[in-house]
């Protein structure tokens, strides 16, 4: 049976309020190729889902509701019919963001699920899909906020990945994709010693393959690191690993520094 959205769109006219009501129809899932998690809410109405992927590393889709009742998914993933329910008994979905080149394999199914959701994805998946073009709201090379501000947008400069990383004031979390992890160093003896060189090993950091392949410009990113650091995030939400709580500011300055030196 299809889900029906309903979205009130409140219009002031010389001090009259009149009401809209939108309706709109989103898909439900059948069948989904990687398990995942059930909702977890981590802070006032921001809430993670972990699920697995085709790789060891698993993924992170972060889901955010603001004042007006707008909810935005980042990093997508396809979601078993009863948590495509939840998410849309959140509010009205207004945007679904692919946070960078290599995160974008769901943004389709997403999409189709939600058709009056606007995107926001790498240029390059863009180029590959233009069918989507009329539901771009941004590309993650640009920088974007949305109205008053309770969601902000940074580009990341200086990596090859098209990476956009997300500040939510209200709860101060800064999200990232691939800029940053948090992985354990688990398994067998050769995973953690390959962890640990790849600088994945038990801290929130960025990593060695990172730095080596995919850094195009360092001095640029570093400048940029340096003003999210500023943000002073109280946690930082990464698409691979443990979630970081505390200091986040001083968290990305010193790990960054310490790989970058």
């Amino acid at each position: 049976m299809p889900i029906h959205q309903h979205l009130f769109l409140c219009k002031f006219q010389s001090f009259r309020v009149s009401i809209e009501i939108m309706t709109v129809t989103i898909v439900p899932s059948e069948s989904i190729k990687y398990p995942h998690a059930p909702p977890r809410e981590i802070a006032p109405s921001l809430w993670t889902l972990d699920g697995a992927w085709s790789n060891s590393l698993g993924r992170r889709m972060t889901v955010l509701r603001l004042r007006n009742n707008e909810v935005w998914i980042h990093n997508p993933m396809q979601l078993m019919e009863a948590d495509l329910n939840w998410l849309a008994s959140l509010g009205f979905v207004r945007g679904i963001i692919a946070p960078n080149k290599w995160h974008v394999s769901d943004l389709c199914w997403m999409s189709e699920k939600f058709p009056q959701a606007q995107i926001a994805c790498p240029q390059s998946f863009l180029d590959k899909n233009t069918q989507l073009q009329e539901r771009i709201l941004f590309t993650t090379d640009v920088p974007y906020v949305t109205p008053c501000r309770e969601l902000e947008f940074f580009a990341v400069p200086g990596i090859r990945i098209e990476e956009t990383v997300v500040f939510h004031p209200l709860t101060r979390s800064l999200i990232v994709c691939d800029l940053m992890m948090n992985m354990k160093a688990e398994g067998s003896g050769l995973q953690r010693t390959l962890f640990k060189l790849n600088n994945m090993g038990d801290c929130c950091a960025p990593t060695r393959i990172l730095k080596w392949a995919f850094t195009s410009d360092s001095s640029e990113l570093l400048a940029f690191v340096e003003q999210i650091a500023e943000l002073n995030p109280r946690r930082i939400i990464v698409n691979h690993g443990e979630i970081f709580e505390g200091e986040g500011g001083n968290q990305i300055r010193t790990s960054f520094a310490s790989l970058f030196r």
